[in-house]
């Protein structure tokens, strides 16, 4: 029987999805152009590698009348063209008709009857550049791996990478419905084992019962801590959202923000919550809404400590930012102040095995935070930062620019998300927000670019 049950973080992730909420990540990968980045020489090169990631090939299959959890089964009609996509803007190409597109690309929600994930290749950038568009559905992403098509696709030299091919061609492998639902019927213990398997594997107990124990237990901790906190204040990013979306960008140096945080001894992330902070508080005072409480976010952080290797060590906790504070400076120091008060946090810890017992990356908790929370504000955004490689990547020959992050709404209340991402000298900010969002997002990506230059300055 081909076929393999949904995590309860895939799960989750799925039932995230109702109403406005879209629940596809992905990103913006800008190149140099290239022949090597034509649309039949994409399928190619994933025609070559797709075999690295055979979820890709996956569909969901729901067993009749909800008798049973939904699985992961091979598709049979796979398409590899249908997924990899086409699109040209038309002249002058410019980032702002790039950032559009986007948009538009993460209103649509992905068809569950196929694997979910598309790829949209964008020509007509000026200069002569190629974008690739990834939108990947949460069930899909392997968890803290973030295992996804761009980093099958990329290699880290100008020279392609030599992937040994499978030894046999793929062929979908037949679902037996039937099967299946009488394999539950009587094989209980086997069914919550396999139930559970992919967490299992990213959790410390090899147990599937603990795994899940551990699960309810710190998204109950989480919950209640959240709870103990005032409530978020209400903006206007926390009015309810539509279905469709805009997409912003922005950029600094990784050496600026570097020299901006270390004489004070923060970090880089806290350099950039600080910068997050700033957007917020001009976006605010633009809607004529004078600060006077922190604003909320839900933000990964940091856990490891000194001398540990490999891994993720990450939590997720919500952060107040500082909001009516002229000076950037001090506005660091608060968000420094505040970072260091929660690292060895309980709120902190809860984080921390909540990932560890689902293998699910901040933002990603952020659904199931919010739903425990039972319509609780108990933040106002999601900011994402995302430590990236420090070289260059290559597609066919081709330099990879410039790489963004697109980070979903969730949940329906929550009209705007920050997604920043570290690559080859830069960090560059995603920002997704409701398509209606007032002000609108034009106003937050100005802000945002105001707060850059100022703590840079």
């Amino acid at each position: 029987m081909a076929s393999e049950p949904l995590s309860p973080a895939d799960r989750s992730s799925l039932a995230a999805e109702q109403g406005p909420v879209h629940m596809s990540v992905g990103g913006v990968l800008v190149f140099e152009g290239a022949a090597g980045l034509g649309h039949a020489a994409l399928i190619e090169r994933l025609d070559q590698r797709l075999h690295l990631i055979p979820r890709y090939r996956q569909r969901i299959e729901a067993p009749a009348l909800g008798l049973a959890n939904p699985v992961w089964v091979d598709d049979p009609g796979f398409d590899l063209g249908w997924h990899v996509r086409r699109a040209s803007l038309a002249p002058p190409g410019d980032p702002d008709q790039l950032a559009e597109l986007v948009g538009q690309e993460f209103s649509r929600r992905l068809d569950r009857s196929r694997p979910l994930w598309e790829l949209t290749v964008v020509d007509g950038l000026r200069d002569g550049g190629v974008a690739l568009v990834p939108k990947m559905h949460h069930a899909l992403v392997d968890g803290v791996g973030a295992i996804d098509v761009g980093t099958v696709l990329l290699d880290p030299g100008p020279e392609p990478l030599v992937i040994e091919a499978p030894d046999q061609p793929w062929a979908a492998q037949p679902y037996e419905r039937r099967e299946h639902l009488a394999r539950l019927v009587r094989t209980p213990m086997v069914q919550a084992q396999r139930l559970l398997g992919d967490s299992v594997q990213r959790a410390l107990s090899p147990d599937p019962r603990r795994a899940a124990d551990d699960l309810r237990r710190a998204t109950d901790l989480l919950a209640e801590l959240a709870r103990a906190r005032p409530q978020a204040p209400m903006t206007p990013l926390n009015r309810p959202i539509g279905p469709n979306r805009r997409y912003a960008t922005a950029e600094l140096s990784l050496e600026a923000i570097k020299r901006a945080a270390k004489p004070r001894g923060a970090t880089v992330n806290d350099a950039l919550l600080a910068i997050v902070a700033g957007a917020l508080d001009r976006y605010l005072q633009a809607a004529g809404q004078v600060p006077d409480h922190p604003a909320v976010a839900l933000v990964p952080v940091s856990v490891r400590q000194p001398g540990e290797q490999g891994g993720n060590h990450i939590s997720t906790v919500l952060v107040d930012l500082p909001l009516g504070v002229s000076d950037p400076i001090e506005r660091l120091e608060a968000v420094n102040a505040t970072m260091r008060a929660l690292k060895d946090s309980a709120a902190v810890r809860a984080g921390a095995l909540l990932v560890g017992a689902t293998g699910w990356a901040p933002p990603l908790v952020s659904s199931m935070l919010a739903r425990t929370l039972s319509g609780v504000r108990a933040f106002n955004l999601v900011v994402s930062n995302v430590p990236g490689p420090q070289q260059p990547f290559y597609l066919n020959g081709a330099r990879l620019l410039e790489a963004y992050p697109v980070v979903p709404l969730n949940p329906s209340n929550q009209g705007l998300s920050v997604g920043m991402l570290s690559y080859d000298g830069a960090v560059r900010f995603g920002l997704l927000a409701d398509r209606d969002l007032d002000p609108p997002l034009a106003a937050a990506a100005q802000a945002l670019t105001e707060a850059i230059e100022e703590l840079v300055a």
